[in-house]
């Protein structure tokens, strides 16, 4: 099945779970995301002839396992062996972390690992854009400064070229003559064949100030939304595994005695 996939163009990534990603598709996909009928198991069990799975009747049913997950966890941690832990400042974390899966719509673990990783991977597209945006801003900046050499000096150069002693003329002009083929290269090898004008060179440059200032608007955002995520999967995770962990501790404890 995989190299069948990988025939049609599919890209495939082997780790704890199988991933694949399509061609122009961004990100892998993990194929038990898919349902209960594409885990590694299931999809070897139908190769091998066994049935189908079924599917889950409620296919949003992820919905609310993590908020019955978090909240069984708080019942134990209000229990008798963990009321040390139950203080109010936890149970305010609690019920923040809890409105918040509710109000963005995350029901299970993985559908939150999947937002933080989708954040984390916009917050590194959108630094990458803004860095190419700068590049670019600086390149047309000294490029800028290179055309305005290159007309200035043109006039200098045409008489260098024309003149019948280019030595004498040379020995006159030399600096000018060096600034303007350094700044005919640079134009060269900026690849212009016709040089734009300063007008043009000033609205791309304007254009690309404006998407510049767009960029750090929205990388502002992101990272504060990466933060956001970032505090929403530490304190699920805390509520999630404290009680197993004082559990472990309890049972170590036990078995002293």
């Amino acid at each position: 099945m995989l190299a069948r996939l990988q025939r049609e163009g599919y890209e495939i990534k082997r780790g704890k779970y199988i991933s694949a990603r399509a061609p122009d598709q961004e990100r892998f996909t993990r194929l038990k995301t898919l349902g209960t009928d594409y885990t590694e198991e299931a999809v070897v069990s139908r190769i091998a002839g066994g049935l189908r799975p079924s599917r889950q009747p409620q296919q949003r049913s992820g919905k609310v396992s993590l908020l019955i997950d978090i909240q069984n966890n708080i019942k134990a941690q209000q229990s008798a062996g963990y009321q040390r832990w139950a203080t109010i400042e936890n149970l305010k974390r609690a019920a923040a972390t809890m409105n918040f899966l509710t109000e963005h719509g995350i029901g299970s673990y993985e559908e939150l690992v999947e937002r933080c990783d989708a954040v984390a991977a916009a917050s590194i597209r959108t630094r990458e854009s803004l860095r190419d945006t700068e590049q670019r801003i600086a390149d047309l900046a000294l490029l800028g400064k290179q055309l305005d050499t290159y007309r200035k000096l043109k006039p200098v150069y045409d008489r260098y070229k024309a003149s019948k002693d280019k030595e004498k003329f040379l020995r006159g002009f030399e600096s000018e003559i060096i600034l303007f083929e350094a700044a005919a290269r640079e134009i060269k090898k900026a690849g212009l064949t016709k040089l734009p004008s300063s007008e043009k060179l000033k609205a791309e440059l304007d254009g690309l100030s404006a998407r510049k200032t767009a960029l750090q608007t929205e990388l502002r955002k992101i990272r504060r939304e990466e933060k956001e995520y970032d505090t929403l999967r530490q304190n699920v995770d805390a509520l999630l595994e404290r009680p197993k962990e004082q559990e472990q501790q309890r049972q170590r404890s036990n078995d002293l005695e």
